[in-house]
């Protein structure tokens, strides 16, 4: 079988997860086929860049096609990240040669690459649902909302049904787009991870907790601050990754050295992010790591921590909390109940080195049983066999292609400016203005 990947990010691109997940699933599955290739690219991701990666043909999305792609929505200019994902879709569908050579066609619902491959629906497309950018939306501040994301929450909830499979790794988000489309509409299917670690003594670890993920309002930085208020003996954690808005004016960081000025930079720490390679040192360093997401489709830094041999905390809102068993493999608690975390993260620092050794020996027998290659390898190209054999073309549906394919048309967005009133218009620009002069934006 041949399967063409069309992705966000990947090696050697990494944003989150979805790279992860990527690299870990095509080294296992290329044995499985006859050909893989993947094309990577997004409004934000595009390079001159053509290579081989563990025997993979990897290109990047071209950026001279994917500017002659923008011109073709210009419909959108009013929102110029949901026009930047449809352009980078129809570009990588273009770069593909729409899959003339390839049996069937693997996207991601995060960036909407899959937008092309189902409108046009001439070959087979499995959408792997790793959490879309209109579940993330759901999850953020709401003063940082713009129109992009009601409309790319309306367009996952037209097209994603339209794949001919639906994958997801976490339970609950198998749950949640079940809930949406119908019942056993997607299929839960657990990643493969094979990087197992020799664990260290605890006697050899560094002493302190670790995260590795932004500092970012649904990763759980207020929870972890309000739960370290409650203990009296407060163990330091490091938290590496990129800071990101709180709002329209403040970043998370400044935010939280605001509310918790005993707490952050002090007992938590941030961190700027580090490369990989480097991250997974400390993980299989680190005394232990905390997963305090609110929400979050998977959290592989989980699975991570597990196959390095250090224990974890995980809350029940990250989708990797599925592979916790409470006390025996790591410690879990409710996503809303700081006073939980507060009590595991006391369990944990009070832990035995005994009790640490089997925490972390458990950890590493989930992950060799349950993410295994072995197991699910087999799993997954039942699916893809699946959808190639159960695959009918679809007749165009006008509606769907005047809302998302390319047009020469050529909108002016002076009609929309001229229809808003012409003292809102002004009050506008001057706090552009003003806020251009000042340096803020």
């Amino acid at each position: 079988m041949k399967i063409l990947f069309i992705l966000p990010e990947y090696y050697p691109h990494s944003g989150g997860g979805i790279s992860t997940y990527y690299e870990h699933y095509i080294k296992a599955l290329l044995p499985h086929c006859d050909e893989i290739k993947v094309i990577v690219g997004s409004g934000y991701t595009q390079a001159d860049n053509n290579f081989k990666h563990n025997g993979v043909l990897v290109e990047y999305l071209s950026p001279i096609l994917y500017r002659q792609y923008l011109d073709k929505f210009t419909q959108y200019d009013l929102l110029p990240e949901y026009k930047n994902s449809l352009a980078s879709a129809w570009a990588m569908w273009h770069q593909a040669n729409q899959g003339q050579d390839y049996d069937i066609v693997e996207c991601t619902d995060f960036g909407l690459g899959f937008i092309p491959w189902v409108i046009e629906h001439n070959k087979p497309v499995i959408t792997r649902l790793h959490g879309s950018y209109g579940q993330v939306m759901l999850h953020e501040n709401d003063s940082i909302a713009d129109l992009s994301i009601p409309f790319t929450q309306q367009t996952e909830l037209l097209t994603l049904k339209l794949c001919d499979k639906l994958v997801t790794h976490s339970k609950a988000n198998s749950q949640y787009w079940d809930n949406l489309f119908g019942p056993n509409i997607t299929r839960h299917i657990n990643p493969i991870y094979e990087k197992i670690g020799s664990p260290l003594p605890l006697s050899q670890r560094d002493k302190y907790g670790l995260i590795t993920a932004r500092i970012q309002k649904w990763k759980g930085p207020i929870e972890l601050c309000k739960a370290h208020e409650l203990l009296t003996d407060q163990p330091l954690i490091k938290w590496f990754g990129h800071d990101k808005a709180y709002n329209k004016y403040q970043s998370t960081d400044s935010y939280l050295r605001e509310q918790f000025a005993s707490i952050w930079g002090k007992s938590i720490l941030p961190q700027q992010p580090l490369p990989n390679n480097e991250i997974q040192a400390l993980q299989q360093k680190a005394w232990f790591g905390v997963i305090p997401s609110t929400w979050d489709m998977f959290n592989f830094t989980c699975i991570e921590f597990m196959a390095a041999g250090t224990p974890i905390i995980c809350s029940d809102g990250a989708g990797a909390g599925e592979l916790i068993q409470n006390g025996i493999n790591g410690f879990k608690y409710p996503a809303d109940n700081v006073q939980a975390l507060a009590d595991c993260i006391t369990k944990m620092t009070g832990l035995s080195e005994d009790g640490y050794h089997q925490m972390a020996k458990n950890a590493l027998e989930t992950i060799k049983t349950q993410l295994s290659a072995d197991k699910l390898i087999p799993i997954n190209m039942e699916v893809y066999q699946s959808a190639v054999n159960d695959f009918k073309s679809a007749p165009s549906n006008p509606f769907l292609d005047s809302l998302y394919k390319p047009s020469s048309t050529k909108y002016d967005i002076g009609n929309i400016l001229n229809k808003q009133p012409l003292k809102k218009l002004i009050n506008y620009s001057i706090d552009r203005i003003k806020l251009k002069i000042s340096g803020k934006r």
